[in-house]
C-alpha cells in the first residue's frame, strides 16, 4: 500500500505540477499541496479529506483505494452542495479519481485490481456481427 505522501507525489507525476504541485517539505496534509496549484482550495480540500478518510495520523501512513475514492466523492458532493463545482473542477476531480484507480492497479497483487476499460472497448468472444440494413 502506498503512503499518503507517496500517493500525492505519484499524482503530481501523473497529473502535472500545475494541477497538483506537492511540497515535499510539508509536515501537515493541508500544506502538502503547494500554493501554486491551479485549484488551490479544491486540491487542498482533497488532500485533507483523503488524509481523514484513510484515518492517517502522519504523512507516512498507508492509504487505501476505497477510502481515497470516498474522499474524492465527498469533496465533489460538498462542492456541488455549496454551488462551487464548475465543469473544470468536476473534470479535475474525475481525473484525480481515474489516476488513483490507475495507480492502485499498478501497485501489486496485494492491492485492488480494477480494470478501467469499459465493456464497449473489449468485444465479446463468439459474438456475431449484426448487419445493419
Amino acid at each position: 500500500m502506498p503512503s499518503y505522501r507517496s500517493l500525492f507525489i505519484e499524482l503530481e507525476r501523473a497529473l502535472g505540477k500545475v494541477l497538483l504541485p506537492v511540497d515535499r517539505d510539508a509536515t501537515e496534509p493541508v500544506r502538502l499541496i503547494s500554493s501554486s496549484a491551479a485549484f488551490l482550495d479544491l486540491t487542498r480540500s482533497v488532500a485533507e479529506t483523503v488524509y481523514v478518510q484513510n484515518c492517517c495520523r502522519t504523512l507516512h501512513d498507508p492509504v487505501e483505494l476505497f477510502p481515497t475514492l470516498d474522499a474524492l466523492g465527498k469533496v465533489k458532493c460538498e462542492c456541488r452542495t455549496s454551488d462551487t463545482l464548475d465543469v473544470v473542477a468536476a473534470e479535475f476531480l474525475e481525473r484525480v479519481g481515474e489516476t488513483v484507480i490507475w495507480l492502485f492497479s499498478d501497485v501489486g497483487s496485494d492491492t485492488y485490481e480494477i480494470s478501467t476499460k469499459s465493456s464497449t472497448q473489449t468485444p465479446l468472444r463468439g459474438a456475431k456481427k449484426v448487419r445493419e440494413a
